[in-house]
């Protein structure tokens, strides 16, 4: 039975005793018929790269080998303004409320407006209609972009609200990292109840590993997977590197939830987070930020895939703001993509080496391929932090950030890309779309 006969299955019994409110019932105590459905794609699938720019796109196009597959699945992308409510540069809170609900808000609120009053959410509308729903991210789950689904709160800090939200309203496949906010005492001591065993307890199927989440079988219905750290799953460029790891790529993430979601014959919606870009813009980190664009454009890939043998999906692959203000030369053949592609670790772990008694030169060799100049390691001596790594590889590389020496990047109000395939799709192909349009159309699809 599909999740969508089964709502209007339990309403019909509610109506037969009587619990049905009168309002939803006309004389003879038959419920009124179901409003005539509107056009929309079943399926909806939105990837947000978190933090992922224009220009950080073009680099992940640089440094891709094999390009990028959201090129080819849109290769005239739309493009989105995303400033908050009062005109100011956003943060992922007031940008990710925005695409849920198609309202603009303040920053750090979670799908509240300015006087705090919750907001319908395309999530709860996709619930409401009898779709299966899917949240996944590379970084904590309680974290603002894959917040503001599920929750309404002031404070995009409410780690412990967000958390029990997204535990407790049914979403039907929820993984990324950040396992410790869904726990007693998780989200910096300010306490809560233990959410995983209550998931486990209502039906939910658990998986940690990345050979667990692989081996969970599509009809489990309902999937939680908990991966990585407190904040982040491990960065892209540093899985190769990272012995003994049994995460899951977000790609993997991605082909699960739609294995499991697609059973349900009324559709579903599911919201994909590339977070690393963000954590990783802010460290004006080029090489990771790279890494992990690709990694996201392997995940949308995935989706794309689904998506043509399926033909009644619709992908969307966009950003809720920029980070960092990178900077590409206008000749694009000038960024030294041999230094970018030597890079082998990102920077926070380049400076954690050299902090444990490694030599800055032999870490620059061992992690970025490359013998420092003196110039290169007074830099980095400097800043006396990761970023001085961020800065001396950027000068390398012919590439540069919003900010100065030894400062890392903030938000911007840089336009950002739209990327979209199937029905549905031309909406998106305008170069003035405001990130209130996507939430607007989420909240329209959501017919059936």
């Amino acid at each position: 039975m599909s999740k969508r006969s089964f709502i209007l299955l339990v309403s019909c019994l509610l109506l037969l005793l009587g619990a049905v409110p009168a309002q939803n019932a006309v004389a003879g105590g038959r419920p009124k018929p179901p409003p005539p459905p509107a056009t929309g794609p079943r399926n909806i699938i939105l990837m947000i790269g978190d933090g992922m720019g224009p220009q950080e796109v073009s680099l992940g196009r640089l440094v891709d080998r094999d390009g990028l597959s959201i090129d080819v699945m849109d290769p005239k992308p739309g493009s989105m303004t995303t400033n908050n409510v009062y005109g100011e540069v956003t943060d992922s809170a007031a940008a990710a409320t925005a695409l849920a609900t198609g309202q603009k808000t303040y920053n750090g609120a979670i799908s509240v407006d300015v006087n705090n009053v919750p907001i319908q959410t395309a999530w709860e509308r996709a619930e409401a209609v009898g779709k299966s729903t899917g949240i996944l991210s590379s970084v904590f789950l309680a974290d603002a972009t894959p917040g503001v689904w599920t929750a309404h709160t002031a404070e995009r800090s409410d780690y412990t609200a967000i958390a029990t939200a997204e535990a407790r309203r049914g979403v039907e496949v929820l993984l990324g990292a950040g396992e410790h906010y869904f726990l007693p005492n998780g989200a910096y001591g300010t306490g809560g109840p233990d959410l995983v065993a209550e998931m486990q307890a209502s039906g939910y199927e658990l998986v940690r590993k990345d050979s667990e989440l692989l081996a969970a079988p599509a009809t489990s219905g309902k999937l939680v997977g908990f991966f990585g750290g407190a904040g982040t799953m491990t960065y892209s460029l540093n899985r190769p590197i990272k012995e003994g790891l049994t995460e899951p790529t977000l790609a993997q993430m991605t082909g699960k939830a739609i294995q499991v979601l697609s059973r349900d014959t009324d559709g579903f919606f599911l919201v994909v987070e590339g977070g690393g870009i963000d954590w990783l813009g802010h460290k004006n980190d080029a090489a990771g930020v790279a890494s992990d664009v690709s990694a996201l454009d392997e995940a949308a890939k995935v989706a794309w895939d689904f998506a043509k043998a399926d033909g009644n999906t619709l992908v969307i692959v966009t950003a809720d703001h920029e980070t960092g203000g990178l900077k590409l030369p206008s000749r694009l053949g000038q960024v030294n993509v041999g230094a970018l592609r030597g890079v082998s670790a990102t920077t926070d772990v380049i400076w954690n080496a050299m902090q444990g008694g490694t030599s800055i030169t032999q870490a620059m060799q061992t992690y970025a391929g490359i013998t420092p100049t003196k110039a290169e390691v007074a830099l980095i001596q400097s800043c006396n932090s990761e970023l001085g790594v961020s800065d001396a590889l950027n000068l390398r590389a012919g590439v540069a950030w919003g900010w100065g020496p030894c400062e890392g990047g903030h938000h911007t109000a840089t336009k950002v890309p739209v990327y979209a395939f199937g029905p549905g799709s031309t909406t998106f192909d305008s170069t003035a779309l405001d990130n209130t349009d996507i939430g607007k159309y989420l909240l329209g699809a959501m017919v059936h």
